[in-house]
């Protein structure tokens, strides 16, 4: 078959300087389409560059939609309630304002007049409760999560992350809510009341990311157009949440505030996660692998992630062949620790090089989730908790066995370097010295450095 020409332009069409999504409507779905032949939107950015990301994505949602009405999962407009009426004719005039206006007929109405002349006589005909919604819709009055699952699928995040900020955007839409405040209505002065009231008591982490997930989903509905605002090279430039502070983290430290983050077990608790007697309610059918996950990381300092998604290739040479992970230090061989040398065994024993070494989690959609959560139920379950006032979490967690490693290595008296090569820290920016002119420890530092580290006894 042919190479397409110019296939970084498909369907794209340039129209006074701003890029659109042109696609052609097969023709057994062109009712759906109000009998157009191509079906366009716009990219809202002069950025070639921009346009060919935002193209990708609106290509992916239309052909998933093409699949749909060839299902028979999509009705048609005629079927469509008042409320999906407006929100269809609000989206198609935000599309033709920003339209080539040139083109107009022999009595002067450009497509964009004649557009809201139909959409006025569709208003005329509706009544009661059907012509409310439709009002509603087409003015965008509606709920401030009205565009949020839209927003999710757009942005394509992973699922721990894009469940996290359905919940933090769900957060805003609620109080809303109860402030009886509608899409339109939120400005700066509405933003500013919650940043006061909800945000700012957070944790500066827990408020940062809160922020992130507003601004990010205000970003989209300026540039989609369901909000007023200013697009310059396709961002929002004056967007409510821009220039609202975070909560200033450093304040005065009370007695007992300098213990009050997370932490790494102590020695009581890693013995009872250890040894203690399984508890019943979480599953026998999960012992194995929280038992050995556990194990594995307490003993190389490895992120819950790195446990659960290690190939059985990536398992070689007595190290564990980290690939890939959260940082570019990430990437790393880790000495396998004598006392995982029979979970390592076992794990592997028959099995491809591509399977997983925790193969119960591989048909999972996000594994380091899942376990987390059972993980967490196993750990409950045990009595090893602690949860402070005011905070969400538990000060311990799984992540609290990688501390453990850490603290065990440091007490051992191994330097700070040969540790963060061991457990993928990125090197500090000012640390020129071994940041930027070191390889980083050597094999025998780093095994030497692993095998230091010995779990706690029996009680």
């Amino acid at each position: 078959m042919p190479k397409q020409r110019n296939s970084a332009r498909r369907h794209l069409e340039l129209k006074r300087r701003i890029w659109w999504f042109k696609i052609g409507v097969p023709v057994a779905m062109r009712s759906h389409f109000d009998g157009r032949t191509h079906h366009r939107e716009n990219l809202q950015t002069s950025d070639m560059r921009v346009a060919m990301e935002r193209r990708d994505q609106v290509e992916r949602d239309t052909r998933s939609l093409f699949r749909d009405i060839a299902a028979g999962k999509v009705i048609s407009a005629a079927t469509l309630s008042a409320r999906e009426h407006g929100t269809v004719w609000r989206e198609t005039l935000t599309d033709l304002r920003v339209a080539d206006d040139d083109a107009r007929n022999e009595f002067g109405w450009s497509p964009l007049d004649i557009a809201v002349s139909v959409a006025e006589e569709a208003t005329e005909r509706l009544r009661g409760k059907d012509r409310k919604e439709f009002e509603d819709a087409f003015t965008g009055k509606v709920p401030v999560d009205e565009h949020l699952e839209a927003y999710l699928k757009a942005i394509a995040l992973a699922d721990k992350t894009t469940n996290e900020r359905r919940g933090l955007v769900k957060r805003f839409a609620r109080w809303c809510d109860k402030e009886a405040l509608k899409l339109p209505e939120i400005n700066r002065r509405a933003v500013g009341r919650y940043v006061t009231a909800i945000i700012e008591p957070m944790d500066r982490r827990t408020a940062k990311k809160h922020m992130t997930a507003l601004r990010g989903y205000w970003d989209y509905l300026t540039l989609r157009g369901h909000v007023e605002g200013k697009v310059m090279d396709g961002k929002a430039v004056d967007s409510p949440w821009l220039g609202q502070t975070l909560p200033d983290n450093k304040r005065r430290v009370e007695r007992g505030d300098r213990n009050s983050g997370e932490r790494a077990f102590d020695e009581k608790e890693l013995q009872a996660l250890l040894y203690g007697d399984y508890p019943e309610e979480v599953g026998a059918e999960f012992r194995q692998q929280i038992e050995d996950a556990l194990r594995i990381s307490c003993l190389s300092g490895m992120r819950l992630a790195e446990v659960v998604t290690l190939w059985v290739e990536e398992v070689h040479d007595e190290v564990f062949d980290i690939q890939q992970g959260k940082t570019r230090s990430a990437a790393r061989k880790v000495p396998i620790h004598p006392d995982l040398k029979g979970i390592v065994e076992r794990r592997t024993k028959d099995k491809k090089p591509k399977e997983w070494l925790f193969h119960e989690l591989a048909g999972e959609r996000d594994p380091g989730d899942t376990f987390g959560k059972r993980f967490n139920r196993y750990r409950k379950a045990l009595k090893v908790d602690d949860v402070r006032d005011g905070k969400r979490r538990s000060a311990v967690n799984f992540h609290s066995a990688r501390r453990w490693f850490i603290t065990q290595a440091r007490h051992a008296g191994h330097a700070k370097e040969t540790i963060k090569d061991i457990v993928g820290h990125v090197p500090g920016e000012k640390d020129i010295t071994f940041g930027t002119y070191t390889k980083g420890a050597s094999e025998e530092q780093n095994r030497a450095c692993v095998e230091a580290v010995k779990l706690p006894k029996r009680a």
